[in-house]
């Protein structure tokens, strides 16, 4: 493979740590780890352990380079909320238009949003985005 490839991994915390998985690529690799740095560069160490050896004859991973690959990340709420813990759960639920007590149970894992209330989750993160890169700072 010459060029990059984006690779979904879906990412999850349990209590101290970080887990991910790639899906719907017959070998499933999965890898965890402290911070989500250190899960991806074990995701990496265990694609490339399978190519190396079992996954030779593999159609999809035989033809992925390690070095090469980027992650794309689906992170569940409660991975989000760890690794973006500068974001305010409560501003995020108001721009959502949900209950910030209901938001905070998702960032806990204590409930679990529905694919509709994820969605106004995801498009109220990318509308802030949006607008923070329209920010200019001035100094005097």
């Amino acid at each position: 493979m010459n060029r990059s490839q984006k690779i979904e991994v879906i990412i999850e915390k349990n209590e101290d740590h970080f887990w991910g998985r790639i899906e719907n690529k017959g070998f499933m690799p999965t890898g965890q780890g402290k911070t989500v740095t250190a899960l991806l560069q074990n995701l990496k160490d265990s694609i490339a352990d399978y190519i190396e050896h079992e996954g030779k004859k593999d159609k999809f991973w035989s033809n992925v380079d390690v070095k090469r690959i980027e992650f794309k990340i689906l992170y569940d709420l409660v991975a989000f909320f760890e690794e973006f813990s500068d974001l305010k759960i409560s501003s995020i639920a108001l721009r959502a238009g949900l209950n910030p007590s209901l938001v905070r149970q998702y960032a806990t894992g204590s409930k679990y949003p529905s694919a509709e209330q994820a969605k106004k989750i995801e498009e109220a993160l990318h509308s802030l985005g949006k607008k923070l890169q329209e920010v200019t700072i001035f100094a005097a």
